[in-house]
């Protein structure tokens, strides 16, 4: 009897562990999560963008209009024209230096961040119209396979080859500095556009809006929450921000990307921080097998421009927000900034903070 008795109270416990484990699974599938995944960290484009998600998807204001991302000191301002009038100066005035005021072709060395993806390949291509067609200069690109080591050789390279001025995408804002300190030390002026470096030298940062376009992200992805689950919903608490990702190579965070899915199945929103994101991310659910249905649920928004998954486009994965520019809207201004320097001197270059118009800037 007691060998029955402990058999029975053996398959009571059993079962109700079983239930417990059942219920358990069916609350993980049920939490409604945001998975926010990230490019390179150590860049200031990363930030802006991750910043600006976390700010829209939590409700919070997009700062004024003349504050939106950094409220430039007058000081400041007049730190720079000061300096660069000293610092390049030389270069506009140097027949060696200057290759308009010699009457020569300009030869452009390009140093982009460098990844086999359309936002970097529209970059290229971009550069080469801009700079081959519009313009009729030389170029030379230097491709870097995103490595920061490379790229400070390859700008050493560059630098060799003769160029006359670099127009870079660093991989690394710190590490590449590097490419300031030679470039400066060559006297060959920099434009960098989509990521700073941090050092004095370059004559420009040509920059979309990271921050606004990450809080346009989240702020639309808010919306369709509230929408969901209702504006008592607590973003954050009721539903949390998962994060994953430390590298613009978007194929080598796929397993982690596959990972914080498989541990996170309620997923209910993607940021994208560029198109190899929304692959990594549809590829990963596909191989949990999640179902069609469940895939196109999901809000996806990408700051950057273009779907690398032209499967997930086609048959509505994606429901974006706010695209990023495509490269000739950063490159042509960056060599038009070249352009106006050599022409008319550091007078001509922007000011800190302006926004860059055909206008004001290229005045011809």
């Amino acid at each position: 009897m007691k060998k029955v008795r402990s058999g029975i109270v053996l398959f009571a416990l059993v079962l109700l562990l079983c239930v417990l484990l059942a219920s358990f699974g069916a609350e993980a599938e049920e939490k409604p999560v945001i998975l926010q995944t990230h490019g390179y960290r150590g860049t200031t484009s990363e930030v802006l963008r991750a910043a600006g998600f976390l700010d829209g998807v939590m409700g919070k204001p997009l700062p004024p209009d003349k504050a939106k991302v950094i409220d430039v000191d007058p000081e400041d301002i007049e730190t720079w024209n000061t300096w660069k009038v000293e610092a390049y100066t030389p270069l506009f005035e140097s027949a060696e230096k200057n290759p308009i005021k010699a009457g020569r072709v300009p030869f452009i060395g390009y140093l982009p961040l460098s990844i086999y993806n359309p936002w970097d390949m529209l970059n290229k291509d971009g550069f080469e119209w801009y700079c081959g067609k519009v313009l009729g200069w030389k170029y030379k690109v230097y491709w870097c396979d995103a490595d920061p080591k490379k790229q400070n050789d390859l700008a050493v390279m560059a630098i060799r080859d003769g160029v006359d001025a670099i127009v870079l995408d660093p991989a690394d804002s710190v590490a590449n500095s590097k490419i300031g300190e030679l470039a400066q030390k060559a006297g060959i002026p920099v434009v960098c556009f989509a990521i700073d470096i941090f050092h004095p030298w370059p004559l420009a940062f040509v920059q979309r809006d990271d921050y606004e376009s990450g809080w346009y992200c989240g702020k639309y992805v808010r919306d369709k929450l509230i929408e969901r689950f209702g504006p008592d919903i607590k973003i954050g608490i009721d539903i949390p921000i998962v994060d994953v990702g430390n590298s613009w190579d978007a194929e080598a965070e796929f397993p982690y990307v596959k990972a914080a899915m498989a541990a996170n199945p309620g997923i209910v929103a993607v940021f994208e921080v560029m198109g190899g994101y929304h692959e990594a991310w549809v590829r990963a659910a596909k191989d949990l097998g999640w179902s069609e249905e469940k895939i196109k649920d999901v809000i996806a928004v990408d700051v950057d421009f273009f779907p690398v998954n032209i499967d997930g486009y086609i048959n509505g994965y994606q429901d974006y927000c706010h695209m990023m520019p495509t490269g000739p809207d950063l490159l042509a201004p960056c060599l038009e900034v070249l352009k106006q320097f050599w022409k008319y001197g550091p007078e001509a270059l922007p000011q800190m903070g302006d926004i860059f118009t055909v206008e004001k800037y290229i005045p011809e």
